[in-house]
């Protein structure tokens, strides 16, 4: 099964989900935007700025990441086309077909949405330090509204860890 950690800006996704690879010996995939929008700022325009080619990009490598995991076996996602369609909502309004399309074809998965619940960290790709609790009800309503299996994660440290082990299991369990 694919469980994807989603949340808004600075909510420990990326922590959440290498220490939860880590702790289930799972493979993890970080978070693609990440590392596609360092590498274009890294290419001597240090103000650069996503456009929406850019998550139309995007998109298009997830699916291919999606595609080539193993149909048998767990793993975790940190984050998924829910943040780069959300991303674009955000930023340019209604989400074009090829998300729509994109959408339809992804695996089934669940979610494990994380609370903003622990301090901002500054950071060069992080635009929004002071809306938080909002970004958290847009994923919130995005996957009820999807009818996403999803649960939430809180808390800190390990805390937040054996929330998101105990709910990997419930998941695992009921499905």
């Amino acid at each position: 099964m694919i469980f994807v950690v989603t949340g808004p800006e600075s909510s420990g996704k990326s922590t959440l989900a290498q220490a939860l690879a880590d702790h289930l010996n799972w493979p993890m995939f970080p978070e693609l935007a990440r590392r596609y929008l360092q590498a274009r700022g890294n290419k001597g325009d240090s103000d650069y700025r996503y456009r929406p080619s850019d998550l139309l990009t995007l998109v298009i490598q997830q699916q291919q990441l999606e595609a080539a995991l193993p149909s048998d076996a767990h793993c975790i996602l940190d984050t998924d086309l829910l943040t780069l369609l959300i991303w674009w909502q955000e930023k340019y309004g209604p989400t074009p077909a090829a998300f729509q399309e994109a959408w339809i074809k992804q695996a089934p998965r669940h979610y494990l949405l994380c609370e903003p619940d622990i301090p901002w960290e500054p950071d060069p790709l992080r635009e929004n330090p002071s809306d938080r609790v909002r970004l958290l009800r847009l994923h919130r309503h995005e996957l009820n509204q999807r009818q996403c299996a999803f649960s939430v994660c809180s808390g800190l440290g390990s805390t937040r860890l054996d929330g998101g082990l105990a709910l990997i299991h419930q998941a695992l369990d009921a499905g």
